[in-house]
Parts: C-alpha cells; sequence; structure tokens
C-alpha cells in the first residue's frame, strides 16, 4: 500500500473492521465471498484522491484477483 501516512493512521479503524469482520463474513455468504468497505472522497479523509476500496477476499488467484461467482 501507498498513500498518505494521515489517511492510513486515520482509517486504521476501517482497515482493523476489515481484517476482522472479513474472515467471519465469508463462510456466512457464500455467494458474496469477500467482505468490502469503501472511502470516498467526501468522507473528509482523502483529499484530492477520489476513493479507497478495502477488501478481504477468502481466495485470491493468481492473477490477484478474486473471480466473483
Amino acid at each position: 500500500m501507498t498513500g498518505s501516512a494521515k489517511v492510513f493512521r486515520e482509517t486504521a479503524g476501517l482497515f482493523l473492521d476489515v481484517a476482522g469482520k472479513g474472515p467471519g463474513h465469508v463462510p456466512l455468504h457464500p455467494n458474496a465471498a469477500h467482505f468490502c468497505i469503501e472511502l470516498h472522497s467526501n468522507d473528509g479523509f482523502l483529499g484530492n484522491a477520489r476513493e479507497i476500496h478495502i477488501e478481504y477476499c477468502d481466495q485470491w488467484h493468481r492473477s490477484g484477483l478474486e473471480q466473483r461467482g
């Protein structure tokens, strides 16, 4: 990950939320095998950035992209 230390510091709780809830979400929702949140520019964290998508996936493929059913 790259970016502003201030942004990561101010949003650390959201990263922790994904890390904490992601693994439990997948077994309960097999048709939605990922858990994610998005930070938008109007959330007040991102400055000139458009958005950040933070995603937990139970399985990653060689391409680095999750295959969604």
